[in-house]
């Protein structure tokens, strides 16, 4: 696994060594995207193997009417 972050934003990358798509990536990219604060995620396979990545926005969330949804003094 490998992490990187800028901009708050936070990237995760997941190498693996098998070739081909996992059997389900379909089915567990549908999961990763459906978590909250998901920007974009995806999946690509080579000879070498896959990678699995998901960006993740870090920045605080805001309620409808502009609220902010961060315990007061943490944004």
């Amino acid at each position: 696994m490998h992490a990187a972050d800028q901009d708050q934003m936070i990237l995760i990358g997941v190498l693996s060594d098998r070739s081909g798509p996992a059997p389900d990536d379909d089915a567990f990219l549908t999961r990763v995207a459906a978590v909250s604060g998901t920007a974009s995620c995806g999946s690509d396979a080579a000879e070498d193997g896959r990678r699995v990545w998901s960006l993740l926005d870090t920045r605080p969330r805001r309620a409808p009417g502009g609220a902010s949804t961060v315990p007061p003094g943490r944004d």
